[in-house]
């Protein structure tokens, strides 16, 4: 008797450790690691908000800085990544963004923002501003960030020899005799980029700017703004619909968000001027080989490969 018992037993063991091994009983897969920056990690229109609509989580999430996702995803320490989807290096790097087939990540065009008061003092700002604005496509930007991130160009290099070359700045800047005025951004690459070509354009038509590019993430930037630590600095229209004003539904329609936030920071004393065409959304990216071999190309199959149980790449 004992001896078929420990038979009984053995027999269940091994069944456990096969139905383990298949991924049963468990709809996340091993090694599925998705390497991410704190902001997307706890914002709306990031990750709780995305698996909650895709309905599926990841094995690990990793909190990285924003520039590091994309060199561990290249390098093979994590599966899936986030970005954005001008980034230069998701080409360079053999990336590939999945398609957001249920649309959750909302459209973020860029525009400069401006207090009305500073406006109101030096309206010539406006058009200064503006005048780099219809110039920066998805394909412009992907190029200028990747002179940043892959050859390795300062920002200030890369913007001022873009905007010399567009005839916009001449090769050095008159004496200051307006302002002070303080440009402020967002500590990545494109932000960076864009902060320096305000700065840049700025100072070339003889105004004192102080550099402020870099100050931090989303709310450190809005709050300089507010409290007019700053007077300028570009933000996105989903992240001023979703983050700053709280909505939790998406929108696509590029003219739409852009002035329905533009409408709504009025009351703020806040000017968006023109917007870009490119969309610098968020994203989600895999290794270009993996996804190809394992037939995912959308968000919904990356999500249906993890609840199968599917290992990871």
């Amino acid at each position: 008797m004992k001896s078929k018992g420990r038979y009984l037993v053995f027999v269940v063991l091994l069944l456990f450790v096969a139905l383990s091994a298949l991924g049963c009983g468990d709809n996340q897969a091993d090694g599925w690691v998705f390497a991410t920056d704190h902001e997307y990690s706890v914002r709306p229109d990031g990750y709780p908000g995305l698996t909650e609509l895709y309905d599926f989580e990841f094995a690990d999430v990793t909190i990285m800085d924003l520039g590091i996702t994309y060199q561990a995803l290249r390098d093979g320490q994590v599966a899936v990544a986030m970005g954005f989807a001008t980034d230069g290096r998701i080409a360079a790097y053999e990336l590939v963004n999945l398609v957001d087939d249920k649309e959750f990540h909302p459209v973020y065009n860029v525009a400069p923002n401006v207090l009305a008061d500073t406006l109101n003092e030096y309206p010539e700002i406006e058009g200064i501003l503006n005048s780099v604005v219809p110039l920066l496509d998805e394909e412009t930007m992907s190029q200028l960030n990747a002179r940043v991130d892959i050859d390795g160009y300062e920002p200030d290099e890369v913007a001022r020899e873009f905007l010399f070359d567009n005839g916009l700045i001449g090769e050095t800047a008159p004496e200051a005799d307006k302002g002070p005025i303080s440009i402020g951004s967002k500590e990545f690459t494109e932000q960076l980029l864009l902060g320096q070509m305000a700065v840049l354009l700025l100072e070339d038509d003889g105004f004192d700017v102080q550099d402020n590019t870099g100050l931090g993430g989303t709310s450190i930037v809005r709050e300089a703004l507010e409290n007019d630590e700053i007077q300028i600095y570009w933000e996105y229209t989903g992240t001023a619909w979703m983050a700053h004003f709280g909505n939790e539904e998406a929108i696509t329609n590029p003219e739409e968000c852009y002035n329905l936030v533009k409408e709504e920071d009025a009351a703020n004393g806040i000017v968006w001027l023109d917007y870009s065409d490119f969309n610098n959304t968020y994203t989600i990216m895999m290794r270009q080989a993996d996804a190809e071999s394992m037939g995912i190309t959308t968000i919904s199959d990356l999500a249906e490969a993890i609840n199968e149980g599917v290992p990871a790449p």
